[in-house]
Order: structure tokens, then C-alpha cells, then sequence
């Protein structure tokens, strides 16, 4: 029998969640109290939507034609009535550009800069921005959906992803003619069938494999999407998810059809295959977790099975594990799971992989390599920065969609201690001035977003030197000064000490990042060595796609106190680790000691009895909970005085979410 006791010690356990989670704490950013920074980011967003995204709305580089183009794009940026640079130079942007460029990472620089998009128009609908405004935002995010959907299409569909996509017409009569360079085009198979390039590569460019989907040659695309590329893309669908479900102003025909390109991708990276009859693995046995490409083999860069080191492949029995691939593996997968809600992904993720194949004890001996963990995440001086950037993604997608403490909590220890700020680690990410490593952390963190990192972020990006971005050469240190160990750098004020160690690219190195205002500039800093006290040229138009996405992140997710963290508002239920129990547990199992229900500093102590099983924090009391009550929801009874006790519970229940219904649009914490 419920007694009132625990009925009462329930709801307390429910308020705190409920209460915790629609707070309604201030963003990161607060809007207005950073008017500087405002209006830099919305200066930089004409750029990036006045120029670097008009093919299709993803983020890509812009070369500008000459000097001429170079000064008209000065002129329309350094005016703030128009957002269209025909209107206010007579130039439409193809006519100022010799080329657009960055195809063939726009899986990953557009998968981040699409979630800026997506953020943006989030925080905007929830601040309630004037209709106009709200219309535009929401015609960038709609847009962006539809090209999203290009990388499922345009390789011949079936759970294989493009690399990149690229435009070769323009897309509406009245526009000049689109600046394009025309690749070489590869065919898929020879005369024989086999297929080509021989042997694979990082990506060739391919005609339209969509089977008249698009007019000839309106698209072509870019095979060998490899796990980074695939990483942004997934991020890419979960923030395109986050913003257009269940919003009346968009066709959730459009949701539907991302949730069916999500579907069809986990199918692929669902599906075990002998590897020793693949070209391009090295090993022997079934393994998953591997991108398989249009022509029928595995993509260059394919695995993110953690049982793989760069397609080398091991076996459960030697005892490693790449810890680099599991954060990868759980954020992808997470995030499929997220946007389709399809429990065969269910099953896998939280019966296969957390529990039958135990990662989350791989993610707890992620950092001792006597537990079998080989970590190149970071290597100090010779970290390669896509690493850290990925992890961050993949930590992100992890974590944003996840409200099950036993998942999260592993996952947020290695956030905080692993990537954040990891102890004795020069090149962790909380000493390389990335925005958006900070908006990230800031993010997800638990520990208590700090206001110094707040400011830190704030400072970084207002040092960016934004809208126009450019890529002028930075010469911070010759020869001779490097030799002497250290230099004046650009500004005229700042002392850079050399690194005795070089970068991959025989690149001079300072011991500590260079704040971006006399750092070499980048067409995606954060995947960029913030290190390197030399670089940059040409007339590139650098988006800064990743800029924008630390800027929104910070203006729409929550500034919160330790034990608190952002939540997904679309976060879904779902089965614990394990899976659900095959019978109901016998009342002699149930009886014992009152459960602790922990959330934030918050302990309560539950009295279990038999008729009712354990509170699931994120559960909503209904027929699909009701099914699956042995293991977490509430199982709803309806005699004697507990229909009287459970009348009273709900209703308590249900004044506390009413409190707090003004909130519901905001980011949830748990």
C-alpha cells in the first residue's frame, strides 16, 4: 500500500526536479548586459548570412575576388540598416567572390554553425523577438534543414551520409551566376564494378546518386564522410530537432524527414560486419560502429567502434579501448536516438552498449590506462586540436540529451576533470581560449558555471576581429626571436614565450595560446592550434561559424549552480541500463531499507513498498509509462485509500509544474 508518507516524500522528490528544472536561472549571456559583444556577433551574422551562406544556407569559406571586392565588403559590413549587400553596395555577394570553398569539412564546420542557427532562433522565440525578426530567424533554420537533408539524399540514401555537399547552380534566376570551381568527378564503380578511387580516399567529389531527386547537375557531393564530419552532422540534426519539433510555424513534415535520414544512418552503424572482408580495416572478427559509404565500403576514416585505433581493430580479450572513439561512439548515438526516439537505437545504447559491452565502466577508467584506456584526446605539445574539439561534441550530444544519472553522471566526470581541465595536461581545453570550448562547458558542466569563464568567453570572442573576419598574415615571431626563445608579438605589447616543441606542421609554438587578437585566423578556430604564433593570407572570408555558436549557446542556455546543468527540453525517457526487467520483482526483492533519491545537494528518503516501483526523474505518468512501471515510471493504482493519496500527489505534482509553465520554453536542468 502507498502510504502518505511516501506519496509526500515523492513529491518533494518531483518539486526539487520540477522546480530545479524551470527555475527560469538567467543565461549565460544575459540579453542586453553585453551590448559590445550584441552587436559584433550581429554585425558578423551579415557576413555569414550576407555572404559565406548564401548558396544554402551552411556555413562556408568565401574567397573574394580582388581588392575591389575586398572593399565593398568593408563597406557593407561597416554599415548596420542592411542585410543584403546588393541593397547597400550594388554588389551581389557571387559578384564580389571568385570562389566559395570547405566542402569537404561541412559536415563538421556546418554541423557547429547550423547549431549557432539553430540557437539563435530558439533564444529569439523564447525572449519573444518582434514577428519579423522571429520569421527571418526562422526562415535561416528552415532553410538550413532542407540543405541538411542533402547529405542523405544526394549519396543514394540508405543510411549512407555525405561528406559535403556542393551547389553548382545558382538557385534562383535573378542571382548572377554561382562562383564555382569545378572538381574532378569520380564514378562510384569502374566498367567492371569495382569501385573507385582505388585505394580509397578522404573524399571524392561524385555526380548526384539520388536518383532524380535534384535536377542534373544542380548538386554534386563529397563521399568518405569520416567520424569528425559525421560527429558535426549529427549535431547538426539534433539542434535542427531542438528547434523545429512541435513548433506550429514549421511543417513537421520536415522533422519527420530528419528523423528518417537519423534512422537510416544508426540502421548502418547498428549492423556488425566482418571486417577482414573490408577494405581498409585491419583485423578480424564483427564489429560495429562503422561508416559505410556508397560504394559499398567502409568510409577513410570510419570507425568509431572504441575497440578500433585508426582501423586498426582489437578484440574485446586484449583488454584496449580508444578512449577518443567511445565519447565519439555514445554522442552519435545518443543523438540519433534523441531525434528519432526508435527503440531499436534504445535497445542498443543502453542494453549493448552501456551495459552488455559496460561502457560506462570504460568511460569511468577513461584516464588509467592499466584499466586498458589509450587516450590521445590530448599529447601536451603535440595535441592535435581536432581531438579535443570532437570530444567536446561528442561530450555535448552525450550529455545535453541525457537525464539518467547513471549515464550522465560517468560522462560529466570526465567532462570536468578529462577535457575541461585536466590535471597536469598543458593543452587542456580550459587554457586554449576557444569559445567554444567555454560555451560547451559552460553548458553541461555540474560543477557550477564560473563567472571567470563567463567573462573569459565574453573577452575572447570580442577579440576575434569579427565582421569582416578576414584572414590577413599574423608574422608574430622570425627566426631569430624564436632561436632567443621569445617575442614581441603584433599589438605591440604582448611577450610570447617559444615553445622548445613544433606543431604536425613543423609550426613555431608559444607555451601558452595566443589571445585571438594576435592569433593567426582560422576558417574554424576551434579546431585550429591556438599555439601557433604564426599563419594566416589570402582573401579568404572566414565564417566563424563556431564563433556564432559559443555567442548563442551563451545567450540561450543557463548560468547555473553547481549540481544543476542544462537539459534538453525534448530530453527523452527511456529504459535503464540494462533494459527493462523481464517480470515484475517479487515483494520479498522490494522490501528493505527506504531508497535515497539524490538530486542536486537534495536527499530524500523514499519509503518502498510493494505496489509502487522507484520514481523516474524524468518520467511522465501515462499508458507508455504505465507499460514499463517494473523499471522506473509510476505504476498508477486505483484502489482503496490510495486512489485518495494518489489524487493528492498528483495534484501536488501538477501545481508545481503549473508554477512554473512560463518556464517551459527555456532549456531544462536537472
Amino acid at each position: 500500500m502507498l502510504t502518505l508518507r511516501s506519496c509526500l516524500t515523492i513529491s518533494a522528490v518531483f518539486a526539487a526536479i520540477l522546480g530545479a528544472g524551470m527555475a527560469g536561472a538567467d543565461p549565460i549571456f544575459i540579453d542586453g548586459a553585453h551590448p559590445e559583444l550584441d552587436a559584433q556577433m550581429t554585425r558578423h551574422e551579415r557576413q555569414f548570412y550576407g555572404i559565406n551562406s548564401v548558396p544554402s544556407g551552411l556555413s562556408l569559406d568565401a574567397h573574394a575576388k580582388d581588392a575591389e571586392a575586398v572593399e565593398l565588403i568593408n563597406q557593407f559590413l561597416a554599415q548596420d540598416a542592411i542585410d543584403d549587400p546588393q541593397e547597400a553596395v550594388g554588389k551581389h555577394a557571387y559578384e564580389l567572390l571568385v570562389s566559395y570553398g570547405e566542402y569537404g569539412d561541412l559536415g563538421f564546420f556546418g554541423g557547429v554553425a547550423l547549431a549557432g542557427t539553430c540557437l539563435r532562433y530558439l533564444t529569439l522565440r523564447r525572449d519573444g523577438a518582434p514577428d519579423d525578426v522571429l520569421e527571418q530567424a526562422r526562415h535561416k533554420v528552415v532553410r538550413a534543414a532542407d540543405a541538411w537533408h542533402h547529405f542523405y539524399v544526394l549519396s543514394g540514401g540508405n543510411g549512407v551520409v555525405a561528406r559535403g555537399i556542393r551547389r553548382m547552380v545558382k538557385e534562383f534566376d535573378d542571382q548572377p551566376t554561382l562562383p564555382v570551381q569545378y572538381p574532378e568527378l569520380v564514378p562510384l564503380f569502374d566498367d567492371d564494378g569495382a569501385p573507385l578511387p582505388q585505394p580509397k580516399n578522404n573524399g571524392a567529389y561524385r555526380v548526384d546518386n539520388s536518383g532524380g531527386a535534384y535536377e542534373e547537375g544542380e548538386w554534386i557531393w563529397k563521399d568518405s564522410a569520416s567520424k569528425d564530419q559525421v560527429t558535426g552532422q549529427i549535431l547538426g540534426l539534433v539542434m535542427l530537432y531542438e528547434a523545429m519539433k512541435d513548433d506550429p510555424d514549421i511543417d513537421q513534415s520536415l522533422v519527420a524527414r530528419l528523423q528518417e535520414d537519423a534512422r537510416g544512418l544508426a540502421k548502418v552503424l547498428m549492423t556488425k560486419r566482418e571486417i577482414s572482408k573490408l577494405e581498409g580495416p585491419v583485423g578480424m572478427g564483427e564489429y560495429d560502429l562503422i561508416i559505410m559509404d556508397a560504394d559499398g565500403r567502409p568510409t577513410y576514416h570510419h570507425d568509431l567502434n572504441p575497440l578500433s585505433l585508426e582501423k586498426l581493430y582489437m578484440t574485446e580479450e586484449q583488454g584496449g579501448y580508444n578512449v577518443f572513439n567511445l565519447f565519439l561512439a555514445l554522442g552519435v548515438m545518443k543523438g540519433l536516438y534523441h531525434v528519432t526516439g526508435d527503440e531499436d537505437i534504445e535497445q542498443y545504447i543502453y542494453v549493448e552498449l552501456l551495459h552488455n559491452r559496460d561502457y560506462i565502466g570504460l568511460v569511468n577508467n577513461a584516464l588509467n590506462p592499466t584499466k586498458g584506456a589509450i587516450d590521445y584526446i590530448y599529447a601536451g605539445t603535440m595535441t592535435n586540436f581536432d581531438n579535443p574539439d570532437m570530444t567536446s561534441i561528442g561530450l555535448f550530444l552525450a550529455l545535453y540529451t541525457e537525464k539518467d544519472p547513471a549515464v550522465y553522471g560517468p560522462l560529466r566526470s570526465f567532462l570536468e576533470k578529462g577535457w575541461w581541465r585536466r590535471a597536469g595536461e598543458s593543452h587542456t581545453a580550459a587554457q586554449c581560449k576557444q569559445p567554444l570550448w567555454h560555451s560547451i562547458y559552460l553548458a553541461i558542466t555540474a560543477a557550477g558555471a564560473e563567472q571567470s569563464v563567463v567573462v573569459e568567453m565574453k573577452e575572447l570572442l570580442l577579440a576575434f576581429d569579427l565582421g569582416p573576419y578576414w584572414n590577413p598574415v599574423r608574422i608574430n615571431c622570425d627566426a631569430e626571436e624564436v632561436a632567443a626563445g621569445e617575442c614581441l608579438a603584433v599589438d605591440g605589447k604582448t611577450v610570447l614565450t617559444i615553445s622548445a616543441a613544433v606543431d604536425d606542421g613543423n609550426n613555431w609554438m608559444a607555451t601558452e595560446a595566443l589571445d585571438p587578437s594576435i592569433r593567426p585566423p582560422s576558417n574554424f578556430d576551434a579546431r585550429s592550434n591556438p599555439f601557433r604564433v604564426n599563419g594566416g593570407g589570402g582573401l579568404r572570408l572566414n565564417p566563424g561559424g563556431d564563433l556564432l555558436c559559443a555567442y548563442w549557446m551563451g545567450r540561450y542556455m543557463e548560468f547555473n549552480s553547481a549540481g544543476q546543468f542544462n537539459l534538453s527540453p525534448l530530453a527523452r525517457d527511456h529504459m535503464p541500463v540494462g533494459g527493462w526487467p523481464s517480470h515484475a520483482p517479487d515483494v520479498a526483492e522490494e522490501a528493505g531499507e527506504p531508497d535515497v533519491v539524490t538530486t542536486g545537494d537534495l536527499q530524500v528518503v523514499v519509503d518502498v513498498v510493494p505496489e509502487i516501483a522507484a520514481v523516474d526523474s524524468g518520467a511522465e505518468v501515462g499508458v507508455e509509462q504505465q507499460d514499463k512501471s517494473n523499471a522506473g515510471g509510476c505504476s498508477v493504482g486505483h484502489s482503496g485509500a490510495n486512489e485518495i493519496i494518489w489524487l493528492l500527489c498528483f495534484l501536488g505534482l501538477l501545481l508545481w509544474r503549473i508554477s512554473g509553465i512560463a518556464s517551459t520554453t527555456a532549456p531544462r536542468r536537472s
